[in-house]
Protein backbone atom coordinates (compact mmCIF):
# COMPACT_ATOMS: atom_id res chain seq x y z
CA UNK A 1 0.00 0.00 0.00
CA UNK A 2 2.83 2.75 1.00
CA UNK A 3 4.42 1.98 -2.47
CA UNK A 4 1.25 2.73 -4.68
CA UNK A 5 0.80 5.88 -2.21
CA UNK A 6 4.02 6.38 -3.09
CA UNK A 7 3.72 5.64 -6.71
CA UNK A 8 0.71 7.99 -6.60
CA UNK A 9 2.35 11.17 -4.99
CA UNK A 10 5.30 10.63 -7.39
CA UNK A 11 2.84 10.82 -10.86
CA UNK A 12 1.06 13.99 -9.25
CA UNK A 13 4.43 15.92 -8.51
CA UNK A 14 5.96 15.38 -12.39
CA UNK A 15 2.49 16.23 -13.35
CA UNK A 16 2.28 19.53 -11.51
CA UNK A 17 6.02 20.23 -12.38
CA UNK A 18 5.38 19.87 -16.65
CA UNK A 19 4.82 23.39 -17.68
CA UNK A 20 2.35 23.64 -20.51
CA UNK A 21 4.26 24.48 -24.21
CA UNK A 22 4.94 28.18 -24.70
CA UNK A 23 3.40 29.44 -28.20
CA UNK A 24 5.26 31.86 -30.29
CA UNK A 25 2.84 35.27 -30.34
CA UNK A 26 1.72 36.39 -33.63
CA UNK A 27 2.86 39.25 -35.07
CA UNK A 28 0.02 39.45 -37.03
CA UNK A 29 -3.32 40.39 -35.70
CA UNK A 30 -6.34 38.45 -36.68
CA UNK A 31 -8.40 41.25 -38.39
CA UNK A 32 -5.43 42.09 -40.42
CA UNK A 33 -4.79 38.25 -41.51
CA UNK A 34 -8.55 37.89 -42.35
CA UNK A 35 -8.51 41.15 -44.54
CA UNK A 36 -5.13 40.00 -46.64
CA UNK A 37 -6.57 36.50 -47.18
CA UNK A 38 -10.31 37.12 -47.91
CA UNK A 39 -8.72 39.92 -50.62
CA UNK A 40 -7.63 37.80 -52.75
CA UNK A 41 -5.59 40.13 -54.63
CA UNK A 42 -1.95 39.21 -55.23
CA UNK A 43 -0.30 41.91 -53.44
CA UNK A 44 -2.29 41.33 -50.56
CA UNK A 45 -1.26 37.33 -50.27
CA UNK A 46 2.61 38.35 -50.77
CA UNK A 47 2.35 40.27 -47.86
CA UNK A 48 0.62 38.01 -45.91
CA UNK A 49 3.20 35.13 -46.95
CA UNK A 50 6.22 37.60 -46.15
CA UNK A 51 4.79 38.21 -42.78
CA UNK A 52 4.03 34.54 -41.97
CA UNK A 53 7.54 33.22 -43.16
CA UNK A 54 9.11 35.73 -40.65
CA UNK A 55 7.16 34.22 -37.80
CA UNK A 56 9.49 31.29 -35.73
CA UNK A 57 7.94 27.87 -36.32
CA UNK A 58 6.16 25.89 -33.80
CA UNK A 59 6.95 22.35 -32.94
CA UNK A 60 4.45 19.90 -32.74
Amino acid sequence: MKLLQRLSRLFWRRRELRQPPVLPQSSIDADEFARLLCSRRIEDLKTLAKKLSQQPRAHA
